[in-house]
C-alpha cells in the first residue's frame, strides 16, 4: 500500500499521465485484466469477450440504464396493441404460442456499407438451431422464422416467450453478416456430411467457431457497431477504430479503442497508478477496500472512481459428474457433501474483511434486483465448522493422522482433496482462493489449486468439459443475468419442449454446449423453470422462482458466494463510459464515448452505488 501511493505520488507530480495516455490523440486505453478466448457470440459467453463485442456489435433493441427495452436495430418495438404480436390461445384462453413481427431501421448497413436485412437474422437463427452447434441454451428461441421481405421478418414462440422484447433470441446478439458467415456455414455443412459426431464437432470448433475471423489471425472483417477491428495481439493488446458507417455519428467521440490485456490485476492496477491507462473494463481492477481506498484518496484530481452494482455473483461451480472417480471419491454429486462445503467457509468474513463491505452475501443465482426475487432462506448457511463437520462425518469421513479426512472406497483409502480452479493473476479470487482453502483446511479437506489464464480456463476444451473431468472439484467463477431477464437457465436440466435429454447440461452428444456445466438435474427446478418461462402474471411468476431457489438453495449445485460489485475507474474528461447491471458492459451508450477535451458534452452519468 504505502509504495502503491509513494508510485501514485510521484506520477501526479510528474504529470505522467498525460504523456502516455489521455485525450491527446481522441484514443482510449481500457485496462483489463482478462482476454477473450474468441470474438464470436454464437456460443462465446465470455465476460471479457463479450465486453469486447459490445463496441463491436448490435441487435435489434437493448436494455438502457433504468432498465427499459429500448429499440436499437429495431423500427419499433412489437407490442400487440400495435399489431405485431399475435398470440394462439386454447380453449381456456390460455396463450399457447405468439408469432412477433420485427422491422429493421430502413438505412442501417454494415460497415461494408451493405444493408442489415432480415436474411442476417434467419441466417443465425439457422445455425444457433443446428443441433450440431454448442450454443449455450435455446431456452426461450424461436420455434419458427419467416422472411417477409429484405427489412421484415416473423418469428413464433411455442411455448411463448415473455422476453420477446428482447430481441429474437436471449442472448446479446440475434444477426451475422451473412454475406461474410454464410460461405462459411455453407462449406462447415458441407463437410459436415457423412462424418461422425465427433469429427462433426471438431469441425465445428475449427472451422465455424475458430474461424481466423474469429481469432487474432483475422478478425472480424465486418462489424455493426461504432467500432471496427484492427489488429489482435494475444497476450498484449487489441485495437478497433470508429466505423465510419455507423449510424449514428459522433465526430467529438473517441475515434479508437485500445485494450490492453494485463492478467495480474496489481499490475494493472500499477499501469492505471503509472499512467498508462484511462479507464478500466469490468474485468479490470480487483474490487478490494485497499484498492477504492488508494484511488479515492489520492487521485482526485486524476480519476473518477465508481462502484458499480453489476450483475454477478460469484461462486463456486462444483462438479457433480459421478462417472469422474474424483467426483464420486469425494462424494461432490451428493448435497450433504455441498452443503458441508458452505458451512465451512466463512462467507461473512470474505464480504467483511477481504472486501470491506463492498459485496454482499447471497445463498441464491437471482439478484435481488429482479423482479423474480424471492428472499427464501436467506439466512441460511451462516458460518458452522461444527456443522460442517458433522455432515462430512455422517457421510464416512473421518480424520487421518495428518487431519485430512479420508474413507475407504472399493478397498482404497481415499482422502479429501479438492480440486480448486479459477482464473490465475485475479486478485481477489486467488485471495478468496487461500481463505477458503484455510477454512476448508479446518474442517479437514485439503485444497488443491490449479489456475490458469482466464482465456484458458474458459476455452471450450476446459471449462464445459466438466463430465469428461478435466476439472474435478469446484471452479470460482461468475454467474448471473440481467435483473430485467432473470430465466433460471443457468440451472435447469432439461427442457421437455425439445427431443434430446438434459439438453442444457454439456456433453458429448449435444457438442458441449449448454449452462449447467456441473450438471445438476433437479426435477422440481426443472418444472417450475419450465413453467415460469412463459408465466406471464407477475405474482405466479416470483412463486415459481421461490421454489427453483429453494431447491438450488438445498442441494446447492454451486457454492454461492457474494453478489459482486464491480469497480470502475476512468480518467477525469472521459464522459458518457458508463453501465450497470441493467446496461451491461459497455452500455448502449458507448458510441458516445469521449473527451471532454476533445469537444465531448456529458450526456450521462455513472450510476453508483452509494
Amino acid at each position: 500500500m504505502k509504495t502503491a501511493a509513494i508510485r501514485l505520488t510521484c506520477v501526479l507530480a510528474c504529470g505522467v499521465f498525460s504523456a502516455q495516455a489521455g485525450p491527446t490523440d481522441n484514443s482510449l486505453i481500457i485496462g483489463a485484466s482478462q482476454e477473450p478466448s474468441a470474438l464470436e457470440y454464437i456460443v462465446n459467453s465470455q465476460a471479457v469477450a463479450r465486453e469486447v463485442m459490445g463496441w463491436m456489435y448490435r441487435d435489434l433493441t437493448y436494455i438502457d440504464l433504468d432498465g427499459k427495452i429500448v429499440p436499437d436495430m429495431a423500427a419499433q418495438l412489437p407490442t400487440e396493441a400495435n399489431g405485431r404480436v399475435k398470440y394462439t390461445r386454447d380453449a381456456k384462453g390460455e396463450p399457447t404460442a405468439m408469432t412477433v413481427r420485427w422491422t429493421i431501421k430502413p438505412d442501417i448497413t454494415w460497415s461494408d456499407n451493405r444493408p442489415i436485412s432480415s436474411e442476417d437474422f434467419r441466417l443465425f437463427y439457422e445455425i444457433a438451431m443446428d443441433k450440431r452447434v454448442p450454443v449455450i441454451t435455446r431456452a426461450n428461441f424461436p420455434t419458427a422464422f419467416k422472411v417477409i421481405d429484405a427489412k421484415n421478418f416473423e418469428v413464433t414462440y411455442s411455448p411463448i416467450n415473455i422476453f420477446y422484447q428482447k430481441g429474437v433470441q436471449p442472448g446479446d446478439y440475434s444477426n451475422l453478416p451473412s454475406q461474410v458467415w454464410k460461405p462459411i456455414w455453407e462449406r462447415v455443412k458441407a463437410s459436415l456430411e457423412g462424418k461422425t459426431p465427433e469429427q462433426q464437432q471438431a469441425i465445428i470448433l475449427k472451422d465455424l467457431l475458430g474461424t481466423p475471423i474469429s481469432t487474432s489471425i483475422g478478425g472480424p472483417p465486418v462489424v455493426s457497431g461504432p467500432f471496427r477491428f484492427v489488429r489482435w495481439t494475444p497476450g498484449q493488446s487489441m485495437v478497433l477504430k470508429r466505423n465510419p458507417t455507423y449510424w449514428q455519428k459522433n465526430p467529438n467521440g473517441i475515434q479508437s479503442i485500445i485494450y490492453r490485456f494485463i492478467g495480474n490485476t496489481n499490475t494493472l492496477q500499477t499501469a492505471l497508478l503509472a499512467g498508462q491507462i484511462d479507464a478500466t473494463s469490468t474485468q479490470g481492477l480487483a474490487n478490494s477496500p485497499a484498492t477504492l481506498k488508494l484511488l479515492r484518496d489520492n487521485a482526485k484530481n486524476v480519476f473518477n472512481v465508481a462502484l458499480v452494482e453489476g450483475t454477478a455473483f460469484e461462486n463456486l461451480i462444483v462438479n457433480k459428474f459421478g462417472n469422474v472417480k474424483a467426483v464420486s471419491d469425494l462424494k461432490l454429486d451428493d448435497p450433504k457433501t455441498r452443503q458441508a462445503l458452505l458451512y465451512a467457509i466463512d462467507r461473512k468474513s470474505i464480504a467483511q474483511d477481504l472486501l470491506g463491505g463492498t459485496v454482499t452475501v447471497v445463498n441464491t443465482f437471482v439478484n435481488p434486483n429482479s423482479p423474480a426475487y424471492s428472499p427464501v432462506m436467506a439466512d441460511a448457511y451462516a458460518y458452522n465448522p461444527d456443522k460442517a463437520k458433522q455432515l462430512l462425518a455422517s457421510l464416512g469421513w473421518k480424520a487421518g493422522s495428518d487431519g485430512i479426512l479420508q474413507r475407504s472406497v472399493d478397498g482404497k483409502t481415499v482422502k479429501f482433496v479438492l480440486e480448486y480452479v479459477t482464473t490465475a493473476g485475479n486478485a481477489v479470487r486467488e485471495r478468496n482462493q487461500l481463505f477458503i482453502k484455510d477454512n476448508l483446511r479446518k474442517v479437514g479437506i485439503d485444497v488443491k489449486v490449479n489456475n490458469a489464464p482466464a482465456s484458458v480456463v474458459f476455452g471450450q476444451d476446459y471449462f464445459p468439459r466438466t463430465s469428461e473431468g478435466t476439472w474435478t472439484g469446484v471452479f470460482e467463477a461468475a454467474g448471473g443475468s440481467v435483473p430485467l431477464l432473470e430465466a433460471g437457465n443457468e440451472f435447469y436440466c432439461d427442457d421437455p419442449t425439445t427431443p434430446a435429454k438434459n439438453d442444457n447440461v454439456p456433453s458429448k452428444a449435444n457438442g458441449y454446449g449448454g449452462n449447467n456445466v456441473g450438471g445438476w438435474c433437479n426435477a422440481a427446478y426443472d418444472k417450475a423453470w419450465s413453467a415460469a418461462r412463459s408465466e406471464t402474471d407477475p405474482a405466479k411468476r416470483r412463486a415459481l422462482f421461490a421454489t427453483m431457489q429453494t431447491q438450488f438453495t438445498t442441494e446447492l449445485p454451486s457454492i454461492p458466494l457474494y453478489l459482486r460489485r464491480e469497480l470502475l475507474t476512468t480518467r477525469r474528461g472521459l464522459v458518457n463510459y458508463v453501465w450497470n447491471g441493467n446496461s451491461g458492459y459497455p452500455s448502449r451508450l458507448g458510441w458516445m464515448t469521449g473527451w471532454t477535451q476533445k469537444g465531448m458534452k456529458q450526456m450521462v452519468k455513472q450510476p453508483e452505488v452509494k
